[in-house]
């Protein structure tokens, strides 16, 4: 029963996130007055759906992505040191970055690349491949980018390490997702939040259960040991700080939404995607759909916010917990289901799985493969 729970809520991270991404992404670029004008009062509340598909960004692309390179490096490693799994990390990343250049092929060690609806351009941020072109043509990246394109993509790495703690501990964590992160972001108000995100949803899947209370204690707990991990940055952690416990704050009061996320910015920094996600977390903590459409429904960068969202309520509530008319229709979701699995899976088991190109096709039924992989 114990791992059937862990497995719920490992489901439930992932699936999430490309539900708060998915719904937020046709309104991504759009102001809430607009959003309200289209959708009435309460703003998008169900997917728009493309040719019978809800489709998600950038987000959830690049969140996939790392789960591949985190597994490919635990594995060839033999579950190493930090430092040699973030290469196999930014492996990932640049078969990313060929995804929104090239036409649909094989990539080097990589099953995701078999996914079709990978090989699209979702508004991809230019953060993101610039940075990605500079590695590939062995050029330094000295941006001091803090966009979200950091955070938005980690929540692989909390999810597989709240349930193999024996392997990566919470310190180990904090400094892969902030690693992850700065592969491309070079601000360390990117760094803080990658690594915060990613310990919150290890604690919250690890916990049984987290209610307010406890969700304050995650945060708050996390931001003192960000400060210890990363130190020398006084300033900024300072700003970091002060906002992601303001969003805390206006979750537990009786503030209106919309001013409190006005407050908070618009999410197209990392600091404030994720300040925006914890606020909506912290006031619908026991409703998924609740904090999911309080999530994208603001004047920013709404995919990203709601992906953060769902990553952080899914790891809360489980896959279970989220309603069916979330589930249908999401991209490619009998996919992420299957390998948030994985992430549970035993790493003897998941090496066999996962071996380079066809091994994680062998078990996905055909009818999925057919509809979503690449033809041979």
């Amino acid at each position: 029963m114990e791992y059937s729970r862990l497995q719920d809520k490992c489901r439930g991270s992932l699936v999430g996130g490309a539900i708060g991404d998915a719904l937020g992404y046709e309104v991504e670029f759009m102001d809430l007055c607009s959003i309200r004008r289209r959708f009435g009062e309460s703003g998008i509340t169900r997917y728009v759906l493309h040719e019978g598909v809800a489709r998600f960004s950038d987000d959830t692309q690049m969140t996939l992505f790392t789960l591949e390179g985190l597994m490919n490096g635990v594995i060839a490693t033999k579950a190493g040191k930090i430092e040699e799994i973030l290469p196999y990390i930014e492996k990932a990343y640049l078969n990313w970055y060929r995804t929104q250049l090239e036409s649909p092929g094989k990539l080097a060690d990589s099953w995701i690349g078999n996914i079709k609806s990978l090989w699209t351009r979702r508004a991809p941020g230019m953060t993101c491949l610039q940075a990605l072109e500079n590695i590939k043509m062995g050029i330094a990246v000295e941006n001091c980018s803090k966009g979200c394109g950091g955070v938005m993509r980690v929540a692989p790495i909390g999810i597989f390490n709240a349930v193999h703690r024996h392997i990566y501990d919470y310190s180990d964590t904090a400094r892969i997702a902030g690693g992850a992160a700065e592969i491309t972001h070079k601000h360390m108000a990117s760094t803080f939040s990658s690594a915060l995100l990613a310990t919150i949803v290890m604690n919250c899947i690890s916990d049984e259960s987290v209610d307010s209370m406890q969700f304050y204690f995650i945060i708050t707990g996390g931001l003192i040991m960000m400060k210890e991990y990363y130190p020398g940055h006084d300033k900024e952690w300072s700003k970091f700080d002060s906002l992601i416990r303001r969003a805390l704050d206006f979750g537990k009061s009786d503030c209106p939404e919309e001013e409190a996320i006005l407050e908070l910015g618009q999410g197209w920094i990392a600091e404030e995607a994720i300040a925006i996600a914890i606020f909506c977390v912290m006031r619908h903590i026991d409703n998924f759909e609740k904090c999911i459409v309080s999530a994208v429904n603001h004047d920013g960068d709404s995919d990203s916010t709601g992906a953060i969202a769902g990553n952080i309520i899914g790891a809360i509530l489980g896959y279970a917990a989220i309603p069916a008319y979330f589930k249908d229709n999401l991209e490619i979701e009998p996919i992420l289901v299957s390998v948030a699995d994985d992430l549970c899976a035993d790493v003897k088991i998941r090496e066999v799985n996962l071996r380079i190109g066809e091994r994680y096709i062998e078990h996905i039924p055909a009818e999925v493969n057919a509809e979503y992989l690449i033809k041979s």
